[in-house]
């Protein structure tokens, strides 16, 4: 019977090579265990419940291969998804809650924001930081809370550009300065308003060309937004997604928006510090 039903069953194959395999051993290792440096929180962040934001983490619990590649789409709370994502992973990445002594010269987790809508500020990203650290922080030394604080925001870099040509450019850079330190480490890629000014067909299969070898060539969580329609040639890459809107039965259950995720519909608010779920 075991012989038959072997038999029966679609027999799949792959192969890796070493360096994917080391890059798959690190993901497990980091979901087994509790963080013992900035880079095994790094990737437990990833992992299922690591973000904070519930209805991300409920995405996430769709576990995949590869690292997430998440779609979110709607006409709300988009840019404070990202500015909380950002803020969030700084926050637990941050070297001081861990200790052990870090080798200087090692360099630490990164957030980097591809800015396609300028609604991402140094003011907001900052506030949203603050908040996080505040929550996280166990002491009131002052010196330490203002070290934390420079030291998040030192990790967050933006991006813009005017027209999507320009954003290949940007993410070739990406790709190089991120490829020698991939098997390190993962690094959190935000894009805000995914290629939402293209109209140029050539340009734009060109940028979704770059994103693919970046997602390939480098340990990414890649999250874009966009109100407007799916790009088709997009959807392929993706492996979670979700809808945010309004809640129009805020008046009786207390949250603004929802969130659509798996089919599931999870309440959340947004305030100054970020998404609140």
């Amino acid at each position: 019977m075991e012989n038959t039903a072997a038999m029966g069953e679609k027999q799949t194959s792959w192969t890796e090579n070493a360096y994917e395999w080391l890059q798959r051993s690190r993901r497990k290792l980091a979901i087994a265990e509790i963080p013992r440096d900035p880079s095994s929180a790094a990737w437990a962040f990833m992992r299922k419940d690591g973000t904070g934001i519930a209805f991300v983490d409920a995405a996430l619990r769709r576990q995949t291969d590869q690292l997430p590649v998440i779609d979110v789409r709607g006409d709300i709370g988009k840019t404070w998804t990202i500015l909380s994502l950002a803020s969030r992973f700084v926050v637990a990445t941050r070297p001081s809650q861990f200790q052990k002594t870090l080798d200087d010269t090692i360099p630490l987790p990164q957030v980097i924001i591809l800015d396609s809508t300028y609604d991402v500020t140094a003011t907001k990203l900052a506030y949203t930081i603050r908040s996080n650290l505040l929550r996280k922080m166990e002491s009131s030394d002052e010196q330490a809370f203002q070290e934390d604080m420079e030291s998040c925001l030192r990790r967050i870099h933006v991006a813009s550009a005017d027209d999507t040509g320009g954003w290949v450019p940007i993410l070739e850079s990406i790709r190089c300065k991120l490829a020698p330190f991939s098997s390190e480490h993962p690094t959190l890629v935000l894009w805000d308003g995914f290629l939402n000014d293209s109209h140029d067909e050539a340009s734009r299969m060109e940028v979704i060309r770059q994103l693919d070898r970046l997602v390939q060539d480098c340990s990414i969580m890649l999250l874009t937004t966009s109100s407007g329609n799916r790009k088709q040639e997009w959807d392929k890459f993706v492996t979670h997604r979700i809808k945010l809107e309004r809640n129009q039965s805020a008046s009786t259950d207390g949250h603004e928006f929802l969130a659509t995720v798996h089919g599931s519909r999870i309440p959340f608010s947004l305030s100054l510090a970020g998404v609140l779920s």
